[in-house]
Order: C-alpha cells, then structure tokens, then sequence
C-alpha cells in the first residue's frame, strides 16, 4: 500500500507525540520535527510505503532525542491492561460456539491497542464494555474459516503492538492445536508502541509458539531487506502468513508472501479505503 495524502499529518502529528514524550526539550523537539520534515520532504514524492518512510523518520527522530524506546511507559501500561483482562477475555471465547473465530476476532479488538494513530483513542477505561460492544459489531471481512483451515500448516504470526500481543496469545493457542509449526516474529528493536521479545515474553508468548522470531533491525511493519535469514526463509515456506496491524498491511499487502491473513482494526481513513470498509470496521481479510 502507497502513502496517501493524509499519510503526512499523522506521521508529523506521532513524531511531536513522542518527542514531547521523550523530553521537555523544545529545541531538541524542534530539531526532532524538522529531520522527520526533511525526510517526508524527500521521501513522499516517491510514493512509497507509508511505514517504510515512518521508519526511517523514527530512527532519525529517535537518535535526535537520544532515546531507545519512548514509548515504554505506554507499552507498559497497554500490557497492563491487557493481562489485566485477559482472563474475562478468555471465558468470553471459551462460551462460543467458534473458539477460533472468537480468538481472531479478541485478537483483532486488541489491535487498538495503538498509541499515537492521529484520531484514534485506546480504550483502557471500561474495556471490557467496549471488547463485547467491539464483539457484537462482527467482522466486516471475515476469512476466518479459510484462515484456519489454512493454519494446520507452517503459520507465521506478525505481531503489531504491545498489549495487542496479550490478546494475540489466545489465537495463537488455536493455531497450535492443529499447525505444524507456529513461528512468530516481533520487533527487533524498540519503535513505537510495537511489541519486542520482551513484550513477547510477558504475554507467554515463548511458551505457546515454536519459536519467537524478529524482523531484524525493528521497522514498522516489514521491511524485507532487513529480515534476519531464518525470518525470511519461514516467510517463504509459511502456508500461511497471519499479519496484524495496519502497519503489516501497508509492507505486505502488494507482497509476496501469499497465502496472507491481515487482521487489523482499520483505524484510519488510508488503510480503510484501501481494503474497502469503513475506519473503524475490523477485518479478517485472506489474500492469495
């Protein structure tokens, strides 16, 4: 998926978020601010993918403020609450009638766990009220049988965020019942509010998948150049790839990686209209 023209403000708008974040310094957030600029400058009207040109504003907007991972108190508190509700989350899925439909669809309610998506909020207050209204709204795309009935092979999961990957364990327990081998791939270094093995290993993740892979040098999303050999040899032979996170969906949906599951919360009007629905709607969409 290209950049679109709202692409911009929402890059700009997340670069401010963390550095006010990072540091009360308003010459460094000025400086922050102007390299993610220079960079937009030079990058956008190549019409490039959108988290690729984030990546490389981040990592400069990062070394800027000298920081490794701003977000971390933000990660910390999604995990938080997460594992705080994955319990009621994991009775709501035990009582239907679908257990990994319901998995799919917890673990797609859990992709809002996104910090800094210009107009979107997370909602820790009263989450489990918003889980089951969430619930309720079903899937505006739903694969979920072709997704599962393609899991009894070799499945590579792309986790997104942190607190998201608490809810992510309960899909991934369905697909070990029957897969041959489940390989999931994290962040390789801190970016955003994007999930790292350490966030992987409080979720329990280590314990449910046969290996905890990484994308290498931490993009937004995948950036192929940069996957470590054995991630991108498992890409390759995977039956299928399961994607979270709109992040996946802008690297890979024009990819090679086929079969390829996105499950997201579309929350903004790009990501949206390129899949067809409406912001907002959550989608569990397979493509060949």
């Amino acid at each position: 998926m290209k950049i679109s023209p709202q692409c911009p403000a929402c890059l700009l708008n997340r670069v401010y978020m963390e550095s006010s974040i990072a540091t009360s310094d308003e010459e460094k957030i000025h400086r922050a601010v102007e390299e993610a600029i220079k960079i937009l400058a030079r990058r956008y009207p190549e019409r490039g993918i959108n988290a690729v040109i984030a990546t490389e504003m981040h990592r400069k907007v990062y070394e800027i403020l000298g920081v490794e991972d701003p977000y971390k108190k933000l990660k910390d508190r999604a995990n938080e609450v997460a594992l705080q509700f994955l319990p009621m989350v994991k009775k709501f899925i035990e009582m239907e009638e679908d257990a990994f439909r319901a998995a799919a669809i917890a673990a797609i309610i859990g992709n809002t766990f996104d910090y800094g998506v210009m107009g979107h909020e997370v909602a820790e207050d009263g989450f489990m009220e918003y889980f089951e209204k969430q619930y309720s709204k079903g899937l505006a795309v739903d694969d979920t049988a072709d997704i599962r009935e393609l899991s009894s092979g070799k499945v590579v999961y792309l986790t997104d965020n942190a607190g998201e990957i608490v809810f992510d364990t309960l899909l991934m327990k369905e697909i070990k019942k029957t897969c041959e081998r489940l390989s999931v791939v994290v962040r390789g270094k801190p970016i955003l509010s994007d999930a790292t093995l350490s966030d992987a290993k409080l979720a329990g993740v280590d314990r449910i998948a046969d290996e905890v892979l990484t994308n290498g040098e931490g993009a937004i999303g995948i950036i192929e150049e940069e996957l470590p050999s054995e991630t991108l040899e498992r890409l390759e032979c995977a039956d299928i790839v399961i994607a979270k996170g709109m992040a996946n969906y802008e690297c890979l949906s024009d990819g090679r990686f086929k079969p390829i599951a996105f499950l997201l919360t579309a929350k903004c009007e790009p990501v949206a209209n390129d899949i067809g629905v409406d912001v907002g709607d959550m989608v569990a969409m397979l493509r060949w």
